[in-house]
This record gives structure tokens, C-alpha cells and sequence, in this order.
């Protein structure tokens, strides 16, 4: 097995609804170029049946997703109560186009703390035929005004196209005047299974995409935090330092997140048509074993295999494969550029061996058959050796104090000074406050 195997997911995006009330030109749902109206709502009975399923297999965090999720307020805010009762953290994916105050206030009441909605361009007329939507850009900026007000945390994902491709720059920095700082641009992936047409129209050469980076970038030396939802290849850079800001984001699909859908069925990427299973029918434990072929390496190029990026880089995007298949290697992938330097710069030590530390109140565990995984909060796991897990989740449940000193003592640790302290300086589990 290439990655290590988890007994369950980690994250979830749970499709509330299939329909949406907007028709992206990009939209990346697979469903969408064929049955562009296509409509399976979820139910209640199914609702409680997958927030038990996630309970009872440690399940983190959800991100509810659609379509679009507003379509089926009831059973939104319903499973938010479902999951707030079992200590399962969530996140909204939502255009807010339909947010009012009330839904808004409701939203936060219920536990919601961040929203990542669409934004395509700073552009009113480009942001409306993108979404082709007439008066959604309008509806959008109105959306966000009232999830901030509600005391909702907004952070903004623009699609980029051929289309919108000089806007990212622009449109990140039209949304820093909303109050908005955390900017995601998203190559484009044409969606599976649409027409050659427009396949062609969507499809972005690498000096687009080295464009949309260097807006980015731009971006980042203003003081916003970017990303993208779609993971990079490694060899796609020419340096550690462009790099660095997109390096976290790594293809999460049958490794350590799954799909549901609102039928029920499990698939392994939001991209992907490919179903492992009903939710109606059989355990996610279950399900989770089918999708080997995602933590196996069967599913990657053998030039990504054999590389020695391939740890911190995963290989990219199995969506944006060259050849149009789930195995062949990303498009932009460039296996033949000099490798570039992948260490991480050391951060300044700030502790020293007696500084009073203790875990984090949010922190939760898991112990799973070969390791634990302790988050801490939303998306942010850290895998670890379970006698690791053990010793921070007793630290955790005694709520007590300790310094590096005390913990090397205690547990024998043997590791060279300034290597112990900048482990436990680089580690988020671990606060002074």
C-alpha cells in the first residue's frame, strides 16, 4: 500500500442537494453537463443513518456541499444538529446567493463558523455569464455582506478559465475591500464527461496556469492567505518558494476523505463519477475498504511513484490527467525539469525545555488499527505513532501542564536538542495558552 491506510475517512463533503440555482459553465459535478437540473434531495432518515455512520467511525469534520446546500435548508440545519450532538465539526460550501439574515443567523446558531463560496470575477458582466446567472454577482456580494454580519468567517474560491484568467489578481484584491483574506484561485477542471466543445473551451495551457501563481503570489505579498483546491505537482514549480504556498493542498480522495451523495452513495472524489457503495446499505467502514485502488499507487503515473517529491507532492490532480484517465500523469506535470529543493526552512525556536505547555482544549483523537490522528479542528490532522497519541490525549484529558523537559524525562526521549525543540515548536497541537 502506498499511503498508509486509514480504518475511515477523516473528512467528509456530504451533498445536501444535486440542483443548484446557478449553471457554472465550469461546474465540476459530473452530473452536470449531461442533467444540468438534475435534482435528488437528501432525506431526513438518511441524514440521521450518515451522521450515526460518521459518529461511529470518528469521522472529524464535514463539509457540506452541493449543489447547492440552500436548496434544501431544512435538512441542512437539521444535519448540523445531528452533528453538533455528536461533536463533528462542519464547514459550508454555498454560492449565498439564496442567504437571508434569518437563514444566516440560524446558520451561525446551529454551530456554523466558516463559508467558502464562488466568486469568478471582480467583474459583474464576466461573473454573471460564468455562472450564467443573470444578477449573480449582485445576489454574491449581497450573500457575503450578510454571512459576515451574521458573524460567519467568508473565504472566497474563484474558478479560473480562459475566460477569467486575467482577473484572479484583480478579483483577489476586490475582495480584500469586502474583508475577505482568504483567496482561493482554482485552475479549472473541465468537468467529466462533457463535449469536446466544451472541453476545449475550458482547458488552460501551462502559461495559464503559471499565470494564475504568479497573481497569487502577487496576492500573498499583500497579505492574503491564497491556496487552491486543486493540488499542484511539485515539478510544476521552479522553486521551493512558489512552491510553499500550495504545498499543503494534496489529493485527499480515498486517502483520508470520501463523498456523499445525497442518494447515499459513496464516491471517492467530488470530481469523480466512480461509486463504492450506499450509504442506505452498508457500513462507510465498509465501503471506505472498497476504494484500495485510491491508497495503492494503481491509480498513479510509475514516473510519480519512483520520484523523490512524491511524499510531499502526491503526484497532483487525477482529474487533470493528461490523457484523460483516472492514472496518467497531471497536465502540467513536468517530470523532466531538475528537481527543486523540497526541505522545509527551519522556523525560530521559541521554546525552550522548561516553557509550560498544554495540549489544546479542541484537540481530538483517533486511534485507528495502525496509527493515531489527532485534530486539531476543521481540516488540520496530524498522523502520529499511537503510543504518540496516547501520551497527548491523557495530557489532554488530565488538562494538565508540561514542559519538553518533563515529557523527554518521563517518556525517555532521545533526540538531539535543537531537533527535539523544533518539533515541538513546528507542532500545532501543542499551546501555551
Amino acid at each position: 500500500m502506498l499511503y498508509k491506510a486509514l480504518n475511515a475517512p477523516l473528512t467528509v463533503h456530504l451533498e445536501i442537494d444535486t440542483e443548484c440555482n446557478q449553471i457554472c459553465r465550469h461546474c465540476y459535478n459530473f452530473w452536470r453537463a449531461r442533467q444540468p437540473r438534475l435534482r435528488i434531495r437528501l432525506s431526513e432518515p438518511l441524514s440521521i443513518r450518515m451522521a450515526d455512520q460518521l459518529q461511529k467511525y470518528n469521522v472529524f469534520h464535514v463539509i457540506l456541499t452541493g449543489g447547492e446546500p440552500f436548496m434544501n435548508a431544512k435538512i441542512m440545519f437539521l444535519l448540523m444538529d445531528e452533528l453538533t450532538k455528536r461533536s463533528i465539526t462542519f464547514s459550508l460550501n454555498s454560492n449565498v446567493t439564496l442567504l437571508t439574515p434569518e437563514l444566516a443567523a440560524i446558520a451561525r446558531q446551529k454551530g456554523l463558523y466558516s463559508v467558502l463560496t464562488s466568486f469568478l470575477s471582480y467583474d459583474p458582466a464576466m461573473h454573471n455569464f460564468l455562472s450564467s446567472t443573470k444578477g449573480s454577482f449582485d445576489r454574491t456580494i449581497r450573500g457575503i455582506k450578510i454571512a459576515q454580519d451574521a458573524g460567519l468567517n467568508v473565504a472566497a474560491n474563484m474558478v479560473v478559465s480562459r475566460y477569467n484568467l486575467s482577473h484572479v489578481q484583480r478579483t483577489g484584491m476586490f475582495l480584500g475591500e469586502l474583508g475577505i483574506t482568504t483567496f482561493s484561485a482554482t485552475r479549472v477542471i473541465p468537468p467529466r464527461q462533457c463535449d469536446a466543445a466544451l472541453l476545449e473551451e475550458l482547458t488552460l495551457g501551462n502559461d495559464d496556469i503559471r499565470s494564475i501563481v504568479s497573481q497569487l503570489l502577487f496576492l500573498k505579498e499583500q497579505g492574503t492567505h491564497i491556496d487552491s483546491l486543486v493540488p499542484y505537482p511539485a515539478c510544476f514549480f521552479d522553486s521551493k518558494e512558489s512552491w510553499a504556498p500550495f504545498r499543503s493542498r494534496t489529493c485527499s480522495a480515498g486517502k483520508t476523505s470520501v463523498v456523499l451523495a445525497a442518494n447515499g452513495m459513496v464516491r471517492a472524489c467530488p470530481h469523480h463519477e466512480k461509486e463504492y457503495g450506499s450509504l442506505q446499505l452498508e457500513e462507510l467502514g465498509t465501503i471506505w475498504s472498497h476504494m484500495d485502488e485510491w491508497r495503492d499507487g494503481s491509480q498513479l503515473p510509475n514516473i510519480c511513484k519512483s520520484c523523490s517529491l512524491f511524499a510531499a507532492c502526491g503526484g497532483g490532480c487525477r482529474m487533470a490527467s493528461r490523457d484523460g484517465s483516472v492514472c496518467g500523469d497531471d497536465v502540467i506535470a513536468d517530470a523532466q525539469k531538475q528537481k527543486i529543493d523540497i526541505s522545509r526552512p527551519s522556523s525560530p525556536i521559541t521554546l525552550t525545555g522548561t516553557t509550560q505547555l498544554r495540549v489544546k482544549v479542541k484537540c481530538r483523537f483517533r486511534k485507528d488499527d495502525v496509527m493515531g490522528v489527532i485534530n486539531t479542528g476543521g481540516l488540520q490532522n496530524t498522523l502520529v505513532a499511537p503510543e504518540t497519541l496516547d501520551v497527548f490525549k491523557g495530557i489532554h484529558d488530565e488538562g494538565s501542564t508540561f514542559t519538553p523537559d518533563s515529557l523527554r524525562t518521563t517518556h525517555s526521549i532521545i533526540m538531539p536538542e535543537e531537533q527535539y525543540l523544533n518539533r515541538y515548536n513546528l507542532c500545532f497541537i501543542i499551546s501555551n495558552k
